[in-house]
């Protein structure tokens, strides 16, 4: 490799170090002190960078929660889960898989659904990042609604709409943040209710 492109290479490198250096700081404190509380001088701090560079690596605190909201909303575990989903033929293992696919999502960007829930009604990028992020959660229940539906497994006079809204009462951002921040359930405890309570609701 050239002198040259190796120079560059490792300040791609770097430069993609600190970006997540200062994403991860802005996530520990969001879930920490909240978004509203949190300022982009608290985020330089915590990363250990200069306040320039969260602005020149990333950006704003609006562009900070987008980032967070959008990185969420593909993490790799929601595409896994709908491969699996897409091979499962028992339907309670789709909805098990279901569980686990939206449970790891919502465990690990605790944070990040807090943000979307208390900032995206004040702050318009948040508000379009959320929306953006909740139609693409929404696309993937659907495409498990379909499945349950393609295994004959639904009840009768359930339509895949009316399964993809009852799929994302149970699994959507709100329940999990419900069972598990607002009342303590465990996400053990939460996972094996929800599915129990979805399987009663959809299949024969």
């Amino acid at each position: 490799m050239p002198p040259t492109t190796r120079h560059a290479t490792r300040r791609q490198e770097s430069a993609a170090y600190t970006r997540q250096l200062i994403l991860d700081a802005a996530a520990e404190l969001f879930a920490e002190r909240g978004y509203s509380a949190t300022t982009v001088q608290d985020v330089a701090a915590r990363a250990g960078v200069a306040l320039a560079t969260v602005y020149t690596s990333v950006g704003g605190k609006p562009t900070l929660a987008t980032e967070l909201i959008m990185a969420a909303a593909t993490a790799p575990e929601a595409a896994e889960a709908l491969a699996d989903i897409a091979a499962a033929t028992d339907p309670v293992t789709v909805l098990g898989l279901v569980a686990r696919g939206t449970r790891l999502v919502n465990e690990r960007a605790g944070a990040v659904v807090e943000v979307m829930v208390s900032a995206s009604v004040t702050v318009p990028e948040i508000a379009e990042a959320t929306s953006q992020a909740i139609r693409g959660y929404r696309a993937a229940l659907r495409a498990v609604a379909d499945r349950l539906d393609a295994l004959s497994a639904l009840r009768p006079g359930l339509t895949t709409d009316r399964s993809s809204d009852i799929l994302w009462f149970f699994f959507g951002l709100h329940s999990w943040r419900h069972l598990t921040r607002d009342t303590g359930w465990t996400f053990d405890e939460a996972q094996e209710w929800l599915v129990q309570r979805a399987a009663e609701a959809l299949l024969r």
